[in-house]
């Protein structure tokens, strides 16, 4: 991998709450780790309800408010059954753009039908003051279905105009992903009630499924629409090396399992070990040996200049946060932070306040400020 950076850091534990853990300095600036929540399961998907209040999945099936003026967590009472085994579970949330208005909050999750588990699109609507949702109903449930319980996706992003789009991942039936038969390995775009928009790319292709925006993916758990631009970006898990950043557009394939940059776990080749083909898409970067990529955020803002105008990640097999200029990203320096923290980082999300927050597997979620301890 080129150009990598390892920044320094210092392990610091205090005992109050917004819990100092961590400082670390990159060049001239230094910034500070806070723990906000910790004991939970994991937290698969973090958004925020106002400046004060943010929401997460566990996914074990659980949906907690954290009041951050307080940092006492809350339980919301009123979820669907999950169907929580290997990666399925409760995963991403997302609040619709007219929350205030409608009180629409959106999940995927694994769902059991009869033949297998598979990725389903739920929403319902929230009463923050009575701490319950209401009104449950799936507005997707990505067909087939299979008796595996790996590579489900999928993060949920709305862009301007309220369409809401999320990864469904190619449950390890690798051939999928090329086939708009199927619905995975693909990146989906639905109205925020579930139908289907009749400018999504394959509606009138014989066969295809509508609701497909674009395929070619493998197991993508990082969406992020940039409102400074208007492009979705979408990161993906490759198998042994080859996890990609793409720009995702209307209606192109990203390759999978024709092209990639990764292998096989046993370190033989994918296919035919093409790394491009004529009418497939190159991603922005990939990463040899692999992150594991967990999530995707553009930091657009002032407050940490760490990350502005960065792609900002989480890592799990490297337990790391993973920072890489978009422009010129390809062969950009990437950042790796937060090694001292030994955590498969889940989640990143840039909060109303400019600041960047993250989740992990081992059930915390951390605040990252400038300043020094």
């Amino acid at each position: 991998m080129k150009n990598l950076i390892f920044l320094g850091l210092t392990l610091i534990t205090f005992s109050a709450w917004a819990q100092p853990v961590m400082q670390f300095k990159a060049g001239s600036e230094s910034y500070v780790v806070e723990k906000l929540t910790d004991g939970h399961g994991t937290i698969w998907g973090v958004e925020f309800i106002n400046s004060d209040l943010l929401i997460f999945t566990e996914k074990n099936g659980r949906i907690q408010t954290l009041d951050l003026k307080t940092g006492v967590p809350r339980l919301l009472q009123n979820l669907p059954k999950i169907y929580d085994a290997g990666q399925g579970g409760l995963l991403d949330i997302a609040l619709h753009p007219e929350f205030k208005e409608n009180s629409w909050v959106y999940v995927t999750y694994a769902k059991k039908v009869t033949n297998g588990q598979t990725t389903a699109v739920a929403r319902a609507r929230l009463d923050v003051a009575e701490g319950r949702f209401d009104k449950w109903e799936d507005i997707f449930v990505a067909r087939p279905a299979f008796s595996t319980s790996h590579h489900y996706g999928s993060r949920i992003v709305f862009d301007k105009e309220g369409y809401i789009y999320f990864g469904v991942g190619e449950r390890g039936q690798a051939d999928l992903a090329q086939q708009l038969t199927a619905h995975n390995g693909k990146v989906i775009r639905l109205f925020d009630d579930g139908r289907v928009p009749s400018d999504n790319p394959f509606v009138a292709t014989p066969g295809a499924l509508p609701e497909i925006w674009s395929y070619g993916h493998r197991n993508p758990q990082g969406l992020h629409y940039d409102k400074k631009t208007g492009n979705i970006y979408e990161q993906e898990h490759g198998p042994k090396g080859g996890d990609e950043i793409n720009l995702v557009v209307k209606g192109k394939n990203y390759g999978w399992p024709v092209i990639t940059y990764g292998r096989e776990y046993s370190g033989g080749q994918v296919g035919r070990g093409e790394t491009a083909r004529p009418g497939m898409e190159q991603p922005l970067k990939y990463f040899v040996p692999s992150i594991a990529p967990s999530s995707l955020l553009v930091y657009r803002g002032p407050k940490l200049k760490i990350f502005s105008d960065k792609f900002v990640s989480g890592a799990l097999a490297l337990q790391h946060l993973n920072a890489v200029a978009v422009d010129g990203v390809a062969t950009a320096c990437e950042d790796r932070l937060l090694l001292g923290l030994n955590e498969r980082i889940r989640d990143v999300k840039q909060g109303p306040d400019g600041l960047v927050y993250v989740s992990s597997d081992n059930g915390r979620i951390y605040r990252i400020r400038a300043g020094s301890l």
